[in-house]
């Protein structure tokens, strides 16, 4: 496929909470994305909501005999902030999750039908643009993720799908967000369990529930076909589960990254658990999201 490996920054709205503000490391990929993108002439009608040029929703993408849930893509978040026992970097970004596939040995992305350009998003800023709140409360039950974020985007990995247009050049869509938010809570029946050697609440579990959202407006600037060139406003909610997760996709190769998750932060009690998750998970997990952040 022509695409540029796509990847996004994220926002998430929800409660913050004092002992984990700006102090957590989230990867996620087992979840998918819905809703409406709608085009307008100027920043101030897409500020407003007025005028608008056009509104398309995601539709459901096919690649061969391969095709995402109705109507939604899956989609990719990660973050790490102020995380250093993690990961070395600010980083933040939600994406679509293109690079699954069920074939491994022909290369990541094949036969994935969200591995198109068609509703595909990306925020991604390896800056501390982003403001990031969030982690553990209901007795490490319940993680809450908040960024707040905006132009950023310090590699020129912004993306948004320049709807109503389909397929096209990956450069079709290019240019920056003026504003995005993302919100994300995720529930578990089992409390984190507390790690010994980075002191923080952490968990290498799905989700056994999880609501979220995201919405913004990006301003394409395409060089290649500039007649899409506009503000596009947009509003995604979240749903659990994913056609990767569906059909037992992975990446990586021989290596066999299937989805997975890793949610982690200082703890809502002071009082440690018995419990240690091997830190194996994390490094894997570290090491895959440190590979899905270069270009495509």
């Amino acid at each position: 496929m022509h695409m540029l490996k796509k990847l996004i920054a994220i926002t998430s709205v929800v409660s913050a909470f004092p002992a984990s503000a700006g102090m957590l490391y989230v990867a996620y990929d087992n979840f998918t994305y819905s809703g409406l993108v709608t085009r307008y002439a100027t920043l101030a009608d897409a500020q407003a909501g007025t005028n608008a040029m056009s509104s398309t929703s995601i539709a459901t993408a096919t690649n061969g005999s391969a095709a995402t849930r109705t109507n939604a893509r899956d989609g990719n978040l990660y973050l790490a902030s102020s995380s250093a026992a993690y990961d070395p970097s600010d980083v933040a970004y939600f994406s679509t999750a293109w690079y699954f596939t069920q074939s491994p040995g022909n290369g990541n992305g094949w036969g994935n039908p969200n591995n198109t350009n068609t509703g595909f998003v990306q925020y991604y800023d390896e800056t501390a643009t982003p403001t990031v709140n969030g982690g553990w409360s209901n007795g490490n039950k319940t993680f809450t993720v908040h960024v707040t974020g905006g132009t950023g985007d310090s590699f020129n990995y912004a993306r948004l799908w320049a709807a109503p247009s389909l397929g096209g050049p990956s450069g079709d869509t290019s240019g920056f967000f003026h504003s995005f938010g993302l919100s994300l809570q995720a529930n578990f029946l089992t409390a984190a369990s507390y790690n010994n050697t980075t002191t923080w609440y952490e968990t290498a579990a799905d989700p056994d529930s999880m609501t979220g959202s995201a919405s913004g407006i990006f301003e394409n600037q395409s060089t290649t076909n500039p007649a899409l060139n506009g503000f596009y406003s947009f509003s995604f909610t979240f749903a659990p589960g994913s056609w990767a997760s569906d059909v037992g996709a992975s990446w990586g190769g021989t290596a066999g990254y299937t989805p997975g998750s890793i949610f982690a932060a200082p703890g809502a009690s002071n009082v440690p658990e018995p419990a240690m998750l091997a830190l194996a998970a994390v490094g894997l997990l570290g090491l895959a999201a440190a590979r899905r952040r270069a270009r495509r």
